[in-house]
């Protein structure tokens, strides 16, 4: 007999109802974590005008940013199926984190392209992949100044 009334008044696990606000935040971060994973598949950098390509998925920080983007696609999906206030800030502040992290390593960039820039046999240059990154970790940190409910 204690069984049913348990369940009935606690009713674990039943989501919220979908709301537009809770859907756009939930898309804003699905979208930003797959940019960012898509920006970590691209190359970051070029050598011998674009013969050579180095995507950001081969050195840590790239994983460390396509993990980061992977988690912010899960947070999203779990903000859709669950909403909640502190799930929205946790995935504002991973994608403040993943701006400063990629805006740290656009810096870094920048730094090696120039001493690679003294032999003029390597025509280093930029490659797509760092600005989807910022792209995306911008969406995701949009999260923090969307209207709420």
């Amino acid at each position: 007999m204690g069984r049913p009334y348990l369940a009935k008044s606690v009713r674990l696990g039943t989501p919220l109802p979908l709301t537009w606000h809770r859907g756009r935040i939930a898309l804003l971060a699905m979208i930003g974590g797959a940019v960012i994973i898509v920006g970590a598949l691209l190359p970051w950098i070029s050598l011998f005008a674009g013969l050579q390509a180095y995507a950001g998925i081969r050195g840590v920080y790239g994983r460390l940013l396509c993990g980061g983007g992977a988690l912010s696609i899960i947070g999203g999906v779990w903000f859709l199926l669950c909403g909640g206030l502190t799930l929205r800030w946790a995935l504002g502040v991973l994608g403040f984190v993943l701006l400063t992290c990629a805006s740290w390593l656009g810096l870094a960039l920048r730094q090696t392209l120039a001493h690679l820039a003294a032999d003029p046999l390597l025509l280093a240059g930029f490659g797509p992949g760092l600005l989807f990154i910022v792209l995306g970790a911008l969406l995701v940190s949009a999260i923090l100044f969307v209207e709420s409910d």
